[in-house]
């Protein structure tokens, strides 16, 4: 995460957006595309393209024996390549859940020309930021109104990939489970962590400054999950005692709101996401779980 430190990055200033919804709560009515029916990447249309040549993206693995349902795994922030997060679709799949690890707008092929993976889906002008938060919420509600025509469904979330999760999570889409692995807090991300150190002084340099705290946790309120309820009782929500890019105050917070008792694990961010078998066992437990 360091080396985010030498990408050079235009200034940008802060806008605010109206702390309303977000527009992505309403009844899907466009029809829904035909699911997935091999292993490997699919793409349909966009429900909200976010550039001329954005698609919806899902890489299938299918389960190992009889499927017992679809997991949509969605990724964290700036993931390069589909393979780092290969683990957690074998674990699914070997627990028999068909895995469809979803492409977030803005990374890997989804990427605007030119652009690398991740950048443009993070903006300190919280209207850009908010059209792509409603445009992942949509991607995934989409997807699991799409793989319940094969059974159960349930939401693997990762980092950033947990905030869009949970926040699907709370739609009128029935869910088996949810598993939310540091979950961020935008407010704080941007508040007391480097990744917003390195915003807030983009933000300076714009001449645009982020506000103080309280005004920023108003404005980006529409974002949290912690305003909303969850739609299934088989909950996972994961921190990690020594995350120093999603402080585990903030799992820990949507997990008292909920009602769930968090699982700490002895872990950074990056170890808690790619490395923690403690935490793989726990996930293993709640699908197996989601299904008695």
């Amino acid at each position: 995460m360091a080396s985010e430190d030498r990408v050079a990055r235009v200034p940008e200033g802060f806008r605010a957006a109206r702390a309303e919804p977000l527009a992505c709560w309403e009844s899907l009515t466009a029809p829904l595309p035909a699911a997935p029916s091999m292993r490997g990447l699919w793409s349909a249309q966009a429900p909200i393209p976010l550039h001329a040549t954005d698609r919806l993206t899902v890489r299938v693995r299918p389960a190992e024996g009889p499927a017992r349902g679809v997991a949509l795994l969605v990724p964290p922030w700036k993931l390069r390549r589909a393979g780092l997060v290969g683990g957690w679709a074998r674990l699914l799949a070997r627990s028999g859940w068909e895995s469809w690890l979803v492409t977030p707008p803005h990374h890997i092929e989804r990427a605007a020309p030119g652009a690398r993976s991740g950048e443009g889906f993070v903006s300190l002008d919280l209207g850009r930021l908010r059209a792509v938060v409603e445009a992942q919420v949509l991607e995934l509600r989409t997807l699991a109104a799409m793989a319940a025509r094969r059974g159960p469904v349930g939401l693997l979330g990762l980092s950033l990939g947990a905030l869009a999760a949970a926040l699907a999570a709370t739609a009128v889409e029935p869910l088996a489970f949810a598993a939310l692995v540091a979950p961020p807090d935008l407010a704080m991300v941007l508040t007391r962590t480097n990744v917003g150190r390195r915003y807030r002084a983009l933000a300076e340099r714009a001449g645009s400054p982020v506000p103080g705290a309280d005004e920023l946790r108003t404005l980006l309120r529409p974002l949290s999950p912690a305003e909303r309820r969850p739609c299934t009782r088989n909950l996972l929500v994961a921190a990690g005692s020594y995350d120093l890019i999603v402080p585990p105050e903030a799992p820990l917070e949507l997990a008292r709101v909920w009602g769930v008792t968090a699982r700490v694990y002895p872990r950074g961010h990056l170890t808690l996401l790619f490395a923690c078998c403690a935490l793989r066992r726990d996930v293993e437990e709640l699908l197996r779980a989601s299904l008695a």
